[in-house]
């Protein structure tokens, strides 16, 4: 159960509401589905992705608009993908395909050279590298369509053999002999108004975040319970354990107290110290250079891959990157502030809450680029197999994670707030110290150890070197009670 990384995420909202044809309706109710979904699914406190990371596209015109926003997608995404479609889903006579309509899109014969054939979004989320995609579609799947629903059909299994595609969740509105609604005069379609209200109000009684899981099973409930189409869902590889939000009805008292929403270990236990560990063997004699630190010089490394050349590309990539990040380090480390913006005491304490769920949100990505699995991706046992980009990206990501927690306390410092809630500002500001410097330490430790193989090696102290990235995140505790004291006080 995770949030998805906003910056590697990416959402495509696609919604087709007019039609040229006079035997599809118009359903101006699916304008408003994809301008609500855009404003729930970036809100800046609870939301999934940034405002630039979805993209909207309504009454798209032909396949190739649609084609461009999907494929842009889900080239882009890395973590989740999530494509969303309301319209009118139509079957081919011929070979029962499922079409998805645009605003020229004609049934019948036509139907092939108008719609957009679903087979083409499902090759973009097969190609796509994000670890989890997801397909929303809020519509039916025949050849015909009536006044208050988007289509019906007599096949399930047409619909759900051409939608099943691995490592992908798909949540459709209705059965494909059912209809999907969408009631004259109604704000939304029932479907889609039903998953806002859902993701607005969040599920009483539930876990903290909303998953994919969490959300059909009351979407079903829900829609039963108003005499509705029971929406149905295909999953594989476990891709309802993906959240597209976290639930505004979960208990907010119990969030503010709980440390483990602040508190997070990752990887394994850290207590092992140094990171690499070596071993001597006689007569064996090798030449490790030093880590380069020089783009140039990473460069010649990998070219050149000399004995431990993965081990040394992963140092010299922490530590180019953070170079890079040299000054705002400086910044940090005075105090400064990112931006400014005015909040009362309330908006203040609503914001700090969700604020605590994004710091864990960015712990939680340490897992990522730490995990055992990723290692041993990443650093083979025969170094030729070994992967450069993937080891070069493993260091971006932690790095990010380094920016991240710095980019979050500035924010925080960032706020106007009346002078009472000054101190709140500050702790909790003050929760990312200790991790920020946790990560700073680390990175400077696996790059001394690395740097200084080659001594290592010169002395005869070892002639293999085994590396166990660990690190554990805390957050002072002086500071967490400082914090929760000043947040029930302003409460």
């Amino acid at each position: 159960m995770r949030l998805p990384d906003s910056e590697k995420s990416r959402v495509a909202l696609i919604g087709c509401s007019r039609y040229g044809s006079p035997e599809l309706p118009d359903v101006p109710g699916i304008k408003n589905n994809v301008s609500a979904l855009f404003d729930t699914l970036t809100d800046e406190l609870t939301g999934i992705v940034m405002p630039q990371n979805c993209a909207t596209l309504l009454d798209p015109e032909d396949q190739s608009s649609v084609g461009e926003l999907v494929t842009t997608a889900a080239d882009q995404a890395e973590d989740l993908l999530l494509i969303y479609y309301a319209g009118h889903g139509l079957l081919s006579a011929a070979r029962h395909e499922l079409f998805l309509s645009t605003m020229n899109t004609v049934p019948g014969a036509r139907l092939p050279f108008t719609g957009v054939d679903y087979s083409h979004i499902r090759d973009a989320c097969m190609e796509s590298r994000a670890r989890t995609r997801v397909v929303i579609l809020d519509c039916c799947y025949s050849g015909r369509a009536i006044t208050g629903a988007l289509s019906t059909s007599d096949s399930d299994a047409a619909f759900y053999n051409q939608v099943r595609v691995a490592g992908t969740y798909v949540l459709a509105a209705s059965p494909g002999h059912g209809v999907a609604k969408a009631h004259p005069g109604d704000r939304f379609t029932v479907f889609t108004g039903e998953l806002l209200r859902i993701l607005r109000e969040g599920i009483s009684g539930g876990e903290g975040l909303l998953t994919l899981n969490s959300i059909y099973k009351h979407l079903q409930i829900a829609l039963r319970a108003g005499g509705n189409p029971i929406p149905q869902q295909q999953i594989t590889e476990n891709s309802d354990v993906m959240a597209l939000g976290r639930n505004p009805a979960a208990s907010r008292d119990g969030r503010i107290l709980d440390r483990s929403v602040i508190v997070t270990s990752v990887a394994n236990e850290a207590g092992a110290n140094p990171l690499s560990s070596g071993t001597f063997v006689d007569d064996v004699a090798l030449d490790v250079p030093r880590v380069p630190l020089t783009l140039a010089g990473r460069d010649e490394l990998i070219h050149a891959k000399p004995p431990c050349w993965d081990y040394l590309l992963y140092a010299s990539s922490l530590r180019l990157g953070m170079e890079s990040l040299s000054e705002k380090w400086v910044q940090y480390e005075a105090g400064r502030s990112s931006r400014s913006r005015r909040m009362s005491v309330a908006q203040l304490c609503r914001y700090v809450d969700s604020s605590l769920e994004k710091i864990q949100k960015i712990t939680g990505r340490i897992d990522e680029c730490l995990s055992r699995e990723l290692q041993d991706r990443a650093f083979e046992a025969s170094t030729d197999r070994a992967d450069p980009d993937l080891i070069k990206r493993m260091a971006s990501d932690l790095v990010g994670v380094y920016e991240d927690y710095m980019d979050w306390a500035m924010a925080v410092r960032g706020i106007v707030a009346p002078h009472r809630a000054a101190r709140l500002i500050e702790m909790t500001a003050l929760i990312a110290d200790t991790p920020v410097r946790q990560v700073k330490e680390f990175i400077n430790q696996y790059f001394s150890e690395i740097d200084a193989l080659s001594d290592r090696y010169a002395t005869g102290e070892a002639a293999s070197i085994n590396v166990d990235l660990k690190l554990e995140i805390t957050v002072d505790n002086e500071v967490l009670d400082a914090f929760l004291e000043e947040r029930k006080r302003l409460n």
